[in-house]
């Protein structure tokens, strides 16, 4: 749960206050100012620039400081106050509820009530939006899964809001995919991690003109991939999330922390394989290790990409007992296509959506969007 919310923090002790600030910013929470006491709390809230949160300890005078909050949750409706505690009173409860008060949360904080306070107030403010993140894995490297993740990600353009992120850190070539040039790239945001936002994507994103897809490209240099964080990362998807009805990852096969936050958010992970020895045996493995971490049958989805009826090294019911799940997609074999896309810098689908392949692809994307499904 990451929403960017401008938050007031009151709290008596200057260590709590730096420690809250600290947690905060994991929740992507934006702290503005810190007090000591709401002496003069109803003074800053007047102004043009006050924050969507006020969260306030009430310890250790518990009493007295829910009186002092008095009439600023009714005096500002459109500000969410939270009230923290570690003295968990009825009367006490009953008493902040009558005055206005939106959450209670009680000290220590339990981390999943408190997301779940933070997701209430996102959607009461309009920023409650999550969008279907698809996680694109390669088994062996050449099997053709930017080649998916690009025309997918280009498709879901026709449904709503999509961006596509290039994470093969080292060999991606989304960018190149696209015939783009960008000024910034993945790196670039995670210097500002702690404060990503809408100003600061849409000036790292590069959009491709014909299909409107906003491409977060890999870094430029090697050793900027380094700069790239599992943090920064959780981050910049809970942003990205919020900002897109489609995100679509293009990844690397790995459990590495960076990719686990992936992994594990993903709507679906869409695992692209080619029939034969050693993309079956990777595919293997890599499914073990998703059943290992818990993420459920119904987040996998296997794609055999260039497919042909004939002359693969493994039969397509050998894969499936292998893998303990059905292959959901055959993706034809056309290379002459698919290079040429890449030589125009256009995604199949639009330059040669009449082609076997593009169709093949526009049913994927079309599967993989619920309003399609729905309608």
């Amino acid at each position: 749960m990451f929403v960017q919310l401008n938050t007031l923090i009151v709290d008596a002790d200057p260590t709590n206050r730096e420690e809250l600030a600290h947690f905060l910013g994991q929740f992507g929470l934006n702290v503005i100012g810190q007090l000591a006491n709401c002496e003069t709390l109803a003074t800053l809230l007047s102004h043009g620039d006050a924050p969507q949160l006020v969260i306030i300890n009430l310890d250790p005078n518990t009493s007295d400081n829910l009186h002092k909050v008095g009439t600023l949750p009714r005096q500002f409706p459109n500000i969410s106050f939270f009230l923290m505690s570690s003295v968990l009173d009825p009367g006490l409860l009953m008493e902040a509820m009558h005055l206005g008060i939106r959450e209670f949360i009680p000290l220590p904080i339990p981390e999943e009530k408190f997301a779940a306070a933070i997701e209430r107030v996102a959607n009461m403010l309009g920023m409650g939006k999550r969008s279907k993140l698809i996680h694109v894995v390669p088994t062996v490297g050449g099997c053709g899964s930017t080649t998916i993740a690009c025309n997918v990600a280009a498709a879901l353009c026709g449904s709503g809001k999509s961006s596509l992120l290039d994470l093969d850190l080292i060999g991606g070539g989304v960018a190149s995919y696209f015939n783009l040039q960008p000024r910034y790239t993945i790196a670039d945001v995670m210097e500002s991690s702690d404060k990503v936002d809408k100003q600061l994507l849409d000036n790292a994103l590069t959009v491709h003109a014909h299909s409107k897809l906003s491409v977060l490209a890999r870094p430029e240099l090697p050793e900027d991939t380094q700069r790239v964080t599992a943090g920064g990362m959780t981050r910049l998807m809970h942003v990205l999330n919020r900002l897109f009805d489609f995100v679509v990852v293009d990844s690397v096969m790995s459990i590495d922390p960076l990719y686990q936050t992936l992994i594990r958010q993903a709507d679906v992970n869409l695992i692209v394989m080619q029939l034969n020895v050693p993309s079956a045996k990777n595919a293997e493995r890599f499914v073990a290790a998703l059943r290992r971490m818990g993420i459920e049958a119904s987040k996998i989805r296997i794609v055999v990409n260039r497919y042909v009826k004939k002359g693969w090294d493994i039969a397509p019911e050998e894969i499936e007992r292998v893998l303990g799940l059905k292959i959901n997609y055959l993706i034809p074999n056309d290379f002459k296509s698919a290079i040429a896309a890449i030589n125009y810098g256009d995604p199949m689908v639009l330059s040669n959506p009449r082609a076997e392949i593009s169709a093949s692809l526009l049913e994927l994307a079309s599967s993989l969007n619920p309003r399609a499904v729905a309608a």
